[in-house]
């Protein structure tokens, strides 16, 4: 018996049933680096981007600006108010649209591959912290 999902035409298999195939012969494929991470980094011919996992973008509570600090090995996501100096606004994707940032994290993400017309993902939530004034900051490592 088939399965319909989305106009598209499946079949469809219960274990031990006809069609059920064996998966012993198949190879498990790992996720890369590069290809996981809280961070997204979009290149395209003409720019750069940076895009926020939702699982960060959870984790700072959904702001609408941030600021980002960086270290020699660390970038720290601060959520801030929309009249703060320096600001980036997260915009539709929790996407931050700058080159100089993402060219910063790509240097920071030195052992990751960054390739041309491609998004890259990269950077794990190391520590989540609540400052004196009770906003969120969010610190990331690229080891």
């Amino acid at each position: 018996m088939s399965k319909i999902v989305k106009n598209y035409n499946f079949k469809k298999a219960s274990f031990g049933s006809e069609g059920y195939k064996d998966l012993s012969g198949f190879i498990e494929l790992n996720a890369e680096t590069g290809k996981t991470g809280e961070l997204r980094v979009m290149i395209s011919k003409d720019s750069k981007k940076v895009g926020i996992s939702k699982n960060l973008y959870s984790a700072l509570g959904e702001p609408e600006f941030v600021k980002v600090l960086i270290s020699d090995t660390q970038i720290a996501i601060r959520v801030v108010s929309e009249s703060t100096a320096g600001a980036y606004e997260l915009r539709k994707g929790a996407v931050i649209y700058s080159t100089s940032l993402a060219e910063k994290i790509m240097e920071l993400a030195s052992s990751v591959e960054f390739k041309p017309n491609a998004t890259t993902r990269c950077g794990r939530i190391e520590l989540l912290q609540t400052d004196e004034d009770d906003s969120v900051t969010v610190i990331l490592s690229f080891d």
